[in-house]
């Protein structure tokens, strides 16, 4: 039997959002077959950090180590090699555990999951070179650097910015010919890899999952009401939120004025202030802010369509693929509809491009019952069939 070191950048448990979600269920799925180490560095570990993973036969090998980002160290990281945001993630004493761990434990595989803890793995293979060491890329990460970099107004950020895009992009492209395989989760970041790579018979494509997920359908569905799900303190959801609501909800809610935009994972106040709006531009847009929930899944099966308005990110919306095996209709923006290649625009997602698509797509979808209940069963059976956590599993155990 295997024995593998799992080296994440974050405590999985409890998986609250699809970050940790990716991290997770694949982790899960290894402990099924293998002997499973799980390292993270986390802040502070407290009584239940290791005690938690043991009901899914899984060996946590948690690292205290301070993650806050911190712009006074700034300065140490210009000559190193490591961009600002991986700096902190290298740790001497935290390889130093690892390199305890695999010696101790008989290691002879390590998944990394994200690059900014690819260094680890790199490292750990010229101490032991019988490893197998497998890249699973979350995302491209100098992709999300460029976008912020786009972003920013102030343009002394904007400078340092993209100076880190390039840093990380040199970073990140040069790493993929160090793993024995890497693991892209979308068809757009494969896509991507492939233009920088020359090595490319070590790239593998395997899809994020969904467990199919239980359904009450006694719930309530209210008519005419969207869902965005999304914690804003991410710079992504940040910018996706905001354009949504600029761009295609106001428009769209002054032709349909009993339509209704709810949001969660967000408290009022910060809510306001980084979508710079005020509480009577949200009752006058019918956008109602529910905060944080207790019952994620109850809340979206209680309204009638999701939206996922990606125009910043890369990988894979999970919330997409939950929305999908809670039988929701999603409505996709370009990037999402792109990510994946098994989506079909009116088959199994609604995809939008602009103001005037959003639109007419919602008034087909709301004149056609036939249309409706065949997009909601086809996108149940996506998951189903091909955007599942067992797939995800089979497709990993063949390539290493």
């Amino acid at each position: 039997m295997k024995n593998i070191l799992y080296i994440a950048p974050q405590d999985s448990l409890p998986y609250t959002d699809g970050g940790k979600l990716g991290i997770f269920f694949p982790l899960k799925g290894f402990a099924e077959k293998y002997n499973v180490f799980y390292s993270f560095p986390i802040q502070e570990i407290k009584e239940d950090t290791i005690s938690k993973y043991k009901a899914f036969n899984i060996t946590a090998v948690p690292f205290q180590m301070d993650l806050i980002d911190n712009y006074k160290n700034y300065p140490k990281t210009l000559f190193s090699e490591l961009s600002f945001k991986f700096y902190k993630f290298y740790n001497k004493d935290f390889f130093n555990n690892l390199s305890k761990t695999v010696k101790e434990n008989n290691i002879d595989t390590i998944w990394v999951c994200h690059a900014q803890m690819a260094k680890y793995a790199i490292e750990l293979k010229k101490q032991y070179p019988h490893l197998k060491i497998y890249l699973r890329e979350h995302n491209i990460e100098y992709k999300l650097v460029k976008q912020y970099a786009i972003s920013q107004k102030n343009i002394f950020l904007k400078l340092i910015a993209y100076f880190e895009y390039l840093k990380t992009k040199k970073y990140e492209i040069c790493l993929w010919d160090k793993f024995d395989k890497v693991f892209f989760i979308s068809d757009t970041d494969l896509e991507t890899a492939k233009k920088y790579s020359k090595n490319q018979d070590n790239f593998c494509l395997i899809y994020d999952g969904m467990e199919l997920q239980s359904i009450d359908s006694t719930i309530e569905v209210e008519e005419n009401s969207f869902i965005f799900t999304g914690n804003i303190k991410s710079f992504q959801n940040k910018c996706n939120l905001k354009y949504f609501i600029d761009n295609i909800w106001i428009p769209f809610i002054k032709k349909v004025p009993n339509a209704k935009l709810y949001i969660t994972g967000n408290n009022e106040e910060f809510l306001l202030h980084n979508l710079k709006i005020s509480k009577n531009q949200l009752d006058c847009y019918n956008i109602i802010n529910l905060g944080f929930v207790e019952d994620i899944k109850k809340v979206i099966l209680s309204k009638q369509f999701v939206v996922s308005p990606t125009l910043y990110g890369s990988g894979i919306r999970l919330k997409v693929l939950e929305a999908l095996s809670l039988k929701k209709i999603v409505f996709v923006s370009l990037i999402d509809y792109r990510m994946v290649k098994l989506f079909k625009d009116l088959e199994n997602v609604v995809l939008y491009t602009n103001e005037h698509d959003f639109y007419e797509k919602y008034i087909k979808l709301l004149s056609n019952s036939e249309l409706r209940a065949s997009i909601i069963n086809n996108g149940y059976c996506l998951i189903e069939e091909k955007l599942n956590w067992k797939m995800l599993q089979k497709n990993v155990f063949e390539n290493i």
